[in-house]
C-alpha cells in the first residue's frame, strides 16, 4: 500500500502522509481475536476426566502453610500432611520448625499428640482439633477438597454447589456449610494440585498454602509414583 501512494504521487504529500502514519498506527496496535471460551458442556467434560484422574489417587503427601483466624483468635503453623487411603499422618510445626501437634489416625479413630506428651484418643479427629487448639474442619472432607475435589463423604450433609474455570478446575466449591477458594493451582505431572486455597463457615477462616505435593498412583493409574510440585 505504501509503495502504491508513492508511485502514484512521486513524492509524500501531507494527506498522503497522515494516512501512511494512521496505517502503520494501527497495524501496530492490531492484535489477534482471543480464543473463544469454553461451553458449559466442555468445562464439564473437563471436570469429569480430571475428577476420575484424582479420584484414582491412592495416596499422596503435601507440605506448607496454614493460617487460621477467627473473631476469637488467629493461629498458624507449618504443616506436614501424608494420607495413604483412609490413613492420615498430619504434623503441625511452628516456623523454626518446633512441633506444635501431631495429629494420626483413620476413619474410625484419631490421636493428637502435644508437645507435653500428652496424647489424646477420640473417634472424630476434628472434636480434637476444636479441643485443643480452638479450631476445625472437617478432616474427612479436607483431605479431598486439598487436591480440589469435593468430598464424597459428605454427601449427604447438604446440597453441593461449586465453580468451575475455564480448565475445568475448581474455582469455588460449596460443601457440608463450608465455602472452598481456590485462587491458584500448580502442576504436578500430568496432574493440576491446589497452591492456594481459602476455607471459611461463619466467622472462621482457613488458608492454605501448598509448597510441596507428592502423590502416589492406584494401580491401574498411568501416574508416576512421584510427582512432586516446589
Amino acid at each position: 500500500m505504501y509503495s502504491i501512494l508513492l508511485m502514484k504521487s512521486g513524492r509524500l504529500n501531507g494527506v498522503s502522509l497522515l494516512v501512511l502514519l494512521l496505517v502503520v498506527l494501527l497495524s501496530g496496535c492490531a492484535t489477534p481475536p482471543s480464543a473463544p471460551l469454553l461451553d458449559d458442556e466442555a468445562r464439564d467434560l473437563l471436570w469429569e476426566l480430571r475428577h476420575v484422574q484424582l479420584g484414582e489417587l491412592a495416596g499422596w503427601q503435601m507440605k506448607g502453610r496454614v493460617a487460621v483466624k477467627s473473631i476469637q483468635h488467629s493461629w498458624s503453623a507449618s504443616l506436614s500432611w501424608q494420607q495413604q487411603a483412609g490413613a492420615f499422618d498430619i504434623r503441625f510445626s511452628s516456623m523454626l520448625g518446633q512441633r506444635l501437634a501431631q495429629l494420626k489416625g483413620d476413619a474410625l479413630t484419631a490421636s493428637l499428640y502435644l508437645p507435653d506428651d500428652r496424647v489424646l484418643s477420640a473417634a472424630n479427629a476434628s472434636e480434637l482439633l476444636d479441643e485443643e487448639l480452638g479450631w476445625s474442619v472437617p478432616m474427612d472432607g479436607l483431605r479431598y477438597w486439598l487436591v480440589g475435589m469435593p468430598a464424597p463423604v459428605l454427601a449427604s450433609s447438604g446440597k453441593l454447589n461449586k465453580g468451575l474455570d475455564e480448565l475445568g478446575r475448581l474455582q469455588w466449591l460449596e460443601q457440608a456449610g463450608w465455602r472452598i477458594e481456590y485462587p491458584r493451582y500448580r502442576s504436578a505431572g500430568i496432574l493440576e494440585v491446589p497452591k492456594k486455597m481459602v476455607l471459611t463457615r461463619d466467622d472462621l477462616r482457613v488458608r492454605l498454602i501448598i509448597d510441596r505435593w507428592q502423590a502416589m498412583a492406584g494401580a491401574n493409574n498411568v501416574l508416576s509414583i512421584q510427582q512432586q510440585v516446589r
